[in-house]
């Protein structure tokens, strides 16, 4: 089971709200809502009013937003595309705030393609950049909430469940700070269902199940139908492991239903291959047939998303790369340059210097020749 879970919907409904609130657009607003269960018209909606004349903090969660909806579709090559776009203006006149939500979409960009030491390393900046704002703004809780969160997936990837259960629950505790609205709820669902594999990790299945449970119940609240499948999916894992095979297919079907509006790929990936193994020990076997073959050929595609993810991040790294000894070139002429010029400035120096020594010491061998001169003479 692919252990990446879906960070990105904790920056989708953060960055979505912001975005929103500045552009007061309407076309924003039917993309916030739509994102999951129609990603390409939000795709469309974003491309169009990036052809508009924006400033930069709007372009900035334009970006964010298509970035987001490319992750719902679980198109991790263009997401990446457009996290790095996004990425180019944090040296930009742009709001701290905005940064900070740029830092942390390219920080769960690097942990869903399991670079993990460059999440981290960006979470650090962000953290930096957070810890500045005002103890009473709500920023300041969501995204230390969001720090947390994103630092447990990254932790639970590693296989360390126990500190990816600290940070998780201390996500928890910033979220549940907030007013509980569809966002907040979300976010909880999220964070509830990772505690869940969390148990699950440490083989603590009423645990498990019970934080499955409380995810289910935030992902209604927040009217969220992917939210709700994966809770389910969770639920169903937990009954299979318990050999509940009958009731984890039944959960499962449910789940499956669910996301068939919503195109998420791992979604789709983890549900079915519940479903295969729940049909196989149930001796269902042309049933299991289906579901394995469904699952396979999800796991391929997923597999050729990352593929082509990791090929545009290598490439970005030479281009930086090319860049900074570009840099390095240009620095080390100008330099020379400067040392060229400092030598030619010194030689003339001591060349000017000689030359006056030279015309002086002559006027001196004159002027005691005559001298000579003279007093034989006398």
């Amino acid at each position: 089971m692919r252990v990446f879970q879906f960070t990105f919907l904790f920056l989708v409904f953060w960055s979505i709200q912001g975005a929103a609130q500045e552009t007061k657009d309407s076309l924003i607003s039917r993309a916030k809502v739509i994102i999951y269960e129609q990603p390409d018209e939000t795709i469309a909606i974003v491309l169009k009013l990036l052809k508009e004349k924006n400033k930069v903090d709007e372009v900035a969660h334009l970006y964010m937003l298509i970035s987001n909806a490319y992750i719902a579709k679980r198109n991790k090559d263009s997401s990446l595309f457009y996290i790095l776009k996004a990425a180019d203006l944090i040296n930009t006149e742009a709001l701290p705030t905005t940064k900070i939500k740029i830092l942390n979409s390219v920080a769960v960009q690097y942990q869903q393609m399991e670079l993990y030491d460059k999440a981290l390393e960006t979470l650090d900046k962000s953290l930096l950049l957070t810890e500045k704002l005002s103890k009473t703004d709500k920023e300041l809780i969501f995204n230390l909430g969001f720090n947390y969160a994103v630092r447990g997936m990254i932790y639970r990837n590693q296989s360390n469940p126990d500190l990816a259960l600290e940070k998780f629950k201390m996500a928890a505790a910033s979220f549940e700070k907030l007013k509980l609205d569809k966002n907040s709820s979300a976010n909880l669902s999220i964070v509830y269902y990772n505690i869940g594999y969390c148990y699950i990790d440490l083989g603590q299945l009423k645990q498990a199940s019970t934080y499955f449970g409380k995810s289910e119940q935030y992902a209604k609240i927040g009217k969220a139908k992917s939210l709700e499948a994966y809770a389910l999916k969770g639920q169903g894992e937990s009954l299979f492991l318990t050999h509940q095979n009958a009731a984890s297919k039944t959960v499962l079907k449910i789940a499956e239903k669910l996301a068939l509006s919503v195109g998420d790929l791992v979604l789709n990936e983890g549900i079915f291959k519940l479903l295969a193994n729940n049909y196989l020990v149930l001796n269902d076997f042309e049933a299991f047939q289906d579901y394995n073959n469904k699952y396979i050929a999800v796991e391929k595609t997923l597999e050729q998303n990352e593929l082509k993810s990791l090929n545009r991040y290598l490439n970005t790294e030479v281009l930086e790369e090319e860049k900074n000894n570009l840099e390095i070139r240009q620095s080390f002429l100008l330099y020379s340059a400067i040392a060229g010029l400092i030598t030619l400035i010194l030689f003339g120096l001591i060349l000017y210097k000689f030359i006056s020594l030279r015309k002086r010491n002559l006027r001196r061998r004159r002027i005691i020749e005559r001298f000579t001169q003279l007093q034989k003479v006398s």
